[in-house]
């Protein structure tokens, strides 16, 4: 056994350089180091962990202007959410306002990590991240090089985009996405996404904006409400909430639905989340209030794209080339998964973390397998992570 997983590791090098010398030469070059280190439990293959075993290679970075345009004439942001649920502290304050179990929901997996790098190599033109959490800061990151070239980090604690900083701690990703747009220095136009949500591959502007500036709206099969999953699930509850307010407020039947949007890549006006808020203030002061999810929740990227399309600024279009699968317990449905991605290569990805009635062994076995295939998929960090040496 681990003569195969060592094996495994010299395919995974191999693999990287030939992607290495298969780059084109219009990119820039910078120089990182890339750890691996063999797990443990004898069956998953190694993972990206520290420096113990350290490969020097060099990053393709691409040579691209921010992107502006009329519709976002001060460029485009990127904006994640995102919680170390593995942390005790984090746990500590879960319980004490009233929170057991649900660590699928907060579980840090290392999938931001993945998710930065996909931003960074598929979407250069985005110069300025901003990640939401909690007071933490993910292990990966260099604290001392959080600005290089364009490009810049920023870790944003909920205290700086809460009103009311009484309302917190929070727990319910409604009550964030309420206040997204009370990040101080966040552009007119910004991607937002989960910790699990990843490009697949090159994004470009206009897969969002429109040659009229208008903005697409990718949705999918859902339509709100959904009387059957309202009765059944808090978030369609909201969802079936939000379409309601979207009628009324735009003089619509209440019998008018609306299309979920896709639950991957969000695009986002930092100046409509702004008059949405204008428009329903008290509805935006009670879901901040709301530690947990509540059925009378906004669904922002919902009304998002709702108050877009109805207000004539925006156009709902069919989401295609997308994927969501669930991480399980399967062995057999976690490769499917892998495979699935490997194959369509979307341009959006949404990994859901199922694993949350799993036992630990299992938990460990399954994410370090999704890691060791991130690893592989996205190969070249960022410049915001340690161990890279720049020349």
């Amino acid at each position: 056994m681990f003569v195969i997983r060592n094996i495994i590791a010299i395919l995974m090098f191999i693999a990287i350089v030939y992607m290495y010398f298969d780059l084109p030469q219009q990119f820039q070059q910078i120089s990182f180091q890339h750890y691996f280190i063999s797990s443990n439990d004898g069956l998953s293959s190694p993972s990206l962990i520290n420096p113990n075993n350290t490969v020097t290679l060099k990053l393709q970075h691409y040579n691209v202007s921010s992107y502006v345009d009329p519709s976002c004439p001060e460029g485009i942001d990127v904006v994640w959410l995102w919680v170390n649920g593995s942390d005790p502290e984090f746990r500590k304050q879960l319980e004490k306002n009233g929170k057991k179990g649900g660590e699928g929901r907060y579980r840090d997996y290392n999938t931001l990590q993945y998710s930065i790098r996909s931003v960074y190599n598929f979407a250069p033109f985005i110069k300025h991240y901003f990640i939401v959490t909690m007071g933490q800061t993910p292990s990966f990151l260099n604290t001392s090089q959080f600005e290089w070239n364009e490009y810049t980090l920023r870790i944003v604690d909920h205290k700086e985009i809460f009103p009311n900083t009484k309302d917190l701690p929070v727990f319910n990703s409604n009550s964030l996405e309420v206040s997204l747009h009370n990040i101080k220095n966040l552009s007119s136009c910004f991607l937002y996404l989960n910790d699990d949500m990843l490009l697949g591959k090159e994004l470009k502007p206009e897969h969002f904006i429109n040659s009229d500036g208008k903005l697409k709206v990718y949705h999918n099969s859902w339509k709100a409400p959904d009387t059957n999953r309202m009765v059944k699930n808090i978030w369609h509850r909201s969802v079936g909430n939000s379409n309601e307010l979207i009628n009324n407020h735009f003089g619509k039947s209440k019998t008018v639905k609306h299309p979920y949007v896709s639950h991957h890549c969000y695009f986002f006006k930092r100046d409509i989340l702004k008059q949405m808020e204008g428009t329903w203030p008290e509805q935006y002061k009670e879901t901040r209030r709301h530690k947990f999810r509540e059925g009378n929740d906004l669904a922002i990227p919902f009304m998002h794209g709702a108050f877009v399309v109805e207000s004539g600024q925006g156009i709902y279009v069919k989401e295609y080339n997308y994927y969501y699968g669930s991480f399980t317990s399967s062995r057999r449905s976690n490769t499917k998964l892998i495979n699935n991605i490997e194959k369509k290569q979307p341009q959006c990805i949404c990994i859901n973390d199922a694993l949350e009635k799993s036992s630990v062994a299992v938990i460990n076995k399954e994410t370090a397998i999704l890691n060791s295939f991130l690893e592989t998929y996205y190969p070249y960090p960022s410049p915001f992570e340690k161990y890279i040496q720049f020349n």
